[in-house]
């Protein structure tokens, strides 16, 4: 059984029915998704930036159940019962299962900070980004800050993308915009986490006159000012955020399940649950609980080794697809494109380390992104 219709459950559900003939009649399948689309989430940042349509960045979920053979329900999860392998959706119906992949990701949660969801935009749900691009279009001049208000976070580089991005964007519309990056990692944690990402990315960020404020607690936001903890306050003409996460909320309170209310527990490199082995979680909302980051680079990859783990299973015979030595990113800067790639090192005791570096520089990488990412939706349709 899988919960959500993403790429999560698209490359797990795809790989096992690549896996041997013989497994194929007891892979009874059911995805489980309260969306009637499936999306791909980055482009979710095109569409803000009014350059791809809504229709460009979907596919209809039941085709995935169509393509690999598989049950189809549209409901609402709302609770996740490991003791007795069963979920319960908000129909009121209740499926048992023998396996259960959580797709869920993370739940964006900026209730947690007083005033962000009403002044600030995010491109991280549809909905989200068709607000963020109409404020954009809207936008006179300015002031617009790309506030990180917590760590861990879905995609690491995005804020860091994202500025540059919409400095780009406002260069291209002719738009007189001061563009402000505000992070709660200090910049000596940045240049610790990214490395050379960082160090090329910030050299990036000042000639295009990108202005860096790290070490930021944000403890409230108003209309035209962020508040901090330590008392200082920032103006903003435009406020851009990205959500702080929460759990989903189906795996609240299952103790056995989540490692802090922000991240889900998984192992690496089968990316079962610690407690309930009939528990994959792939999902990037686990990631960081084995010491890789919410992105989905990193997800696509452990869905594919989950599967494969479960086709060991069945089949009594070792998995044949490992997590990747080397994962490697696309990335859109604004003017320019960042291929990125991170070497990942097995500790041998269910967590991970990866090292990220980067290998080419050029115009031509953030097509690349764009291109595949819409190819992936095309396939779908």
């Amino acid at each position: 059984m899988f919960l959500g219709a993403g790429p999560c459950t698209l490359v797990a559900i795809r790989r096992l029915r690549e896996g041997p003939p013989e497994i194929q009649d007891q892979l009874d399948m059911t995805i489980i998704t309260n969306s009637e689309w499936h999306y791909f989430p980055p482009l979710f940042a095109d569409l803000a930036l009014g350059e791809v349509t809504v229709d460009k960045i979907r596919a209809p979920a039941k085709n995935i159940a169509e393509r690999y053979n598989a049950k189809f329900v549209l409901d609402e999860v709302t609770k996740v019962d490991p003791a007795n392998r069963r979920v319960t959706t908000k129909g009121g119906k209740t499926f048992n299962y023998d396996y259960l992949f959580i797709c869920l990701g993370v739940r964006n949660a900026p209730e947690v900070i007083p005033g962000l969801a009403e002044h600030g935009y995010h491109n991280y749900s549809l909905e989200g980004a068709l607000r963020m691009r109409e404020a954009l279009a809207k936008f006179k001049g300015g002031d617009i800050v790309v506030l990180t208000p917590e760590t861990p976070y879905r995609c690491g580089c995005y804020p860091f993308e994202i500025v540059g991005r919409i400095k780009y964007f406002a260069q291209r519309k002719n738009k007189n915009a001061k563009v402000h990056l505000v992070h709660v990692m200090t910049e000596q944690e940045i240049l610790g986490a990214f490395k050379d990402v960082a160090r090329q990315f910030m050299r990036l960020h000042k000639k295009m006159g990108i202005e860096y404020h790290t070490g930021k607690k944000v403890e409230r936001v108003e209309k035209n000012k962020l508040i901090f903890q330590n008392g200082e306050t920032m103006h903003y003409d435009l406020l851009i955020y990205v959500p702080p996460v929460r759990v989903p909320r189906p795996v609240e309170g299952v103790r056995e399940l989540i490692a802090n209310p922000k991240v889900m527990k998984t192992t690496f490199p089968e990316f079962r649950n610690p407690t309930y082995k009939e528990i994959f979680l792939p999902t990037d909302g686990a990631l960081p609980s084995i010491g890789l980051p919410i992105a989905g680079i990193f997800m696509h990859a452990a869905a594919v080794a989950a599967a494969d783990s479960l086709i060991a299973e069945l089949t009594g015979v070792r998995a044949t697809v490992p997590y990747p030595q080397q994962i490697v990113a696309v990335t859109d800067f604004g003017p320019t494109g960042y291929l990125v790639s991170f070497d990942v090192d097995d500790k041998g005791d269910g967590t991970a380390t990866q090292k990220m570096y980067v290998t080419s520089i050029n115009p031509m990488i953030k097509f690349m992104k764009l291109s595949f990412y819409l190819g992936w939706i095309e396939s779908l349709k």
